[in-house]
C-alpha cells in the first residue's frame, strides 16, 4: 500500500520542487494546487458507481479505478499545440511504468483555454488517426523551427568568429524533447492505443470558481452560511491523516456515508445541533476572570472550587455559542430559548424546594454546602431534556442554560436561581 512518503515526493516533483530543497517560493501556491486537486477529486466522487474506488496521487492526480485517470493542471496561459502541459501529460501516460490500458478514459483537465491558433481545439472531433496526424504535424513544425533557429545561430556564429564571440548552439527546448519522446516509433503502438481514450477538458474555473460551482451543484439543500463549514468538513475527510498515510483511497460507500452525515448536520431545517469549536471555547474559559460574575459567586458560596467554576464557565460559553449558531440557522428564535430556559427554571426550583424541606435546622454551614454541592452535581448529571425537535441536545448546552439562569438578574428575589439549599 502506498504511504505518505511515496505521495509527497511525487506531488512536489510535479510542481518542480526538489523534495529536500529549501523552499524559496510562496508555499501557499503549493497548497492551493493540492486543494484544487482535492476539490476535483470531490467532484469525481459524485460520479462513482456502487463498486468504484477513487485514488488520489497514487496512480496520478485523480484516478477512478478501471475508468478514469485524470491529470489536473492549473495554468494561467493558453493551451497551445506545443504547450508543455499537453506533451508532458502525454509523455506520462506513455511511460512503461504507467499502464494506461487499464483505463477507459485518459483526461487532461486544465484551467487553460485553447490558444487562438491551436489546432488541438478540435481534438474532441477527431478519431485516433486524425489525432496522430495532428501531433505529427505539430512535431514537424517544432522541428522546422528548431532547425531554422540552429541555422540562424550558426550564421550569426560564423560572422562572430572573427571577433571571437561565437556562443554554444542551444539544444532543443523541453517541449520539443517531450514531443520527440511521445512521437518516437518505439512509442507508436502504445500511443495509438491511448489516443482514442484521451479527453482534453479546458477552461475549468480557478479554485474559488470550482468551489462556487460545487456549492451550486451539490449543496442547494444546505444553509448558505453553512456551505463553507460543510466543505471544510468534507475537505478534512478527504485529507485526513489516515487516508493520506494508508493509501489515498475512497470507496463509493464511505464517501456517500460522509456526505450523508454532513448533509444531515448542515441541512436546512436540520434536527442536529450545529458544531462549535470546543477546544477554542475551553481555552477562552481558562483565560477569563469570572470571580465577579453572579453565576460564579453562586457556585463559590456552596464551596465550588476553581475547577468546578472553570467547567461551568466553559458550559456557559458553549450555550452562548450554540444559541448564536441556532438563531443564525433561522431554525430557532430567542423565544424558543426563553421557553426552554423557563421550563428548566421551574423544574430546578421545584427540585430545590423539595430538598430544602428535608434540610435539618441543626445542620452546620459546612453540611449545607455539602448537600448543596450534591444537588448541583445531581442536576448536572440528569438526562438532558431535548431542545425543541433536535435529536442530540448537548449536555453543555443544558448546563450552560443553568448558568445563564444563575447569572441573570431576576425581577424579584423569589424568582432567582440558586444552588444553595438555604434561604
Amino acid at each position: 500500500m502506498a504511504k505518505l512518503a511515496t505521495h509527497w515526493p511525487i506531488l512536489f516533483s510535479k510542481i518542480g520542487v526538489a523534495v529536500n530543497a529549501k523552499l524559496d517560493f510562496d508555499a501557499s501556491k503549493l497548497y492551493e494546487a493540492l486543494k484544487y486537486q482535492i476539490h476535483v477529486a470531490i467532484d469525481y466522487c459524485h460520479t462513482l458507481d456502487k463498486d468504484d474506488v477513487l485514488w488520489i496521487e497514487v496512480f496520478g492526480d485523480v484516478t477512478v479505478e478501471g475508468r478514469d485517470q485524470v491529470e489536473v493542471k492549473e495554468y494561467s496561459d493558453n493551451l497551445t499545440d506545443s504547450h508543455e502541459n499537453l506533451w508532458n501529460t502525454l509523455n506520462n501516460w506513455l511511460k512503461p511504468d504507467f499502464n494506461h490500458q487499464q483505463y477507459a478514459n485518459l483526461i487532461l483537465l486544465t484551467t487553460q483555454a485553447y490558444g487562438e491558433r491551436a489546432a488541438i481545439k478540435d481534438w474532441h472531433q477527431w478519431n485516433a488517426n486524425q489525432r496522430l496526424a495532428a501531433l505529427e504535424s505539430i512535431l514537424q513544425d517544432a522541428e522546422a523551427r528548431f532547425e531554422n533557429a540552429k541555422q540562424e545561430k550558426e550564421a550569426t556564429d560564423d560572422q562572430s568568429e572573427e571577433g571571437g564571440t561565437a556562443g554554444k548552439t542551444p539544444g532543443p527546448s523541453k517541449a520539443l524533447t517531450l514531443q520527440r519522446r511521445v512521437m518516437a516509433k518505439t512509442m507508436r503502438e502504445s500511443l495509438m492505443e491511448a489516443l482514442p481514450k484521451i479527453k482534453i477538458i479546458t477552461e475549468q474555473p480557478d479554485l474559488l470558481g470550482l468551489i462556487a460551482r460545487y456549492k451550486r451543484a451539490n449543496l442547494k439543500s444546505i444553509h448558505e452560511h453553512r456551505m463553507d463549514d460543510f466543505l471544510n468538513d468534507l475537505f478534512g475527510f478527504m485529507t485526513s491523516a489516515v487516508k493520506v498515510t494508508e493509501g489515498w483511497r475512497f470507496t463509493t460507500a464511505e464517501f456517500d456515508s460522509k456526505f450523508t452525515e454532513l448533509t444531515a448536520r448542515y441541512l436546512i431545517g436540520s434536527v442536529k445541533f450545529p458544531r462549535v469549536n470546543t477546544e477554542e471555547i475551553e481555552r477562552e474559559a481558562a483565560e477569563m476572570n469570572v470571580r465577579d460574575r453572579i453565576y460564579a459567586q453562586k457556585l463559590d458560596e456552596i464551596g465550588g472550587e476553581e475547577e468546578l467554576i472553570l467547567e461551568a464557565t466553559a458550559d456557559l460559553l458553549h450555550a452562548h455559542e450554540y444559541i448564536a449558531e441556532l438563531i443564525k440557522d433561522c431554525t430557532t428564535s430567542q423565544s424558543d430559548v426563553e421557553i426552554y430556559s423557563k421550563s428548566h427554571m421551574r423544574t430546578h426550583s421545584a427540585s430545590r424546594a423539595k430538598l430544602m424541606i428535608g434540610c435539618d435546622e441543626t445542620w452546620s454551614v459546612s453540611k449545607l454546602k455539602q448537600e448543596s454541592l450534591k444537588f448541583y452535581y445531581a442536576r448536572c448529571e440528569l438526562d438532558v431534556v431535548g431542545f425543541r425537535s433536535y435529536e442530540d441536545t448537548p449536555v453543555e448546552f443544558r448546563n450552560g442554560i443553568y448558568h445563564m439562569l444563575a447569572d441573570a438578574v431576576p425581577a424579584s428575589s423569589a424568582k432567582e436561581f440558586h444552588w444553595r439549599l438555604w434561604k
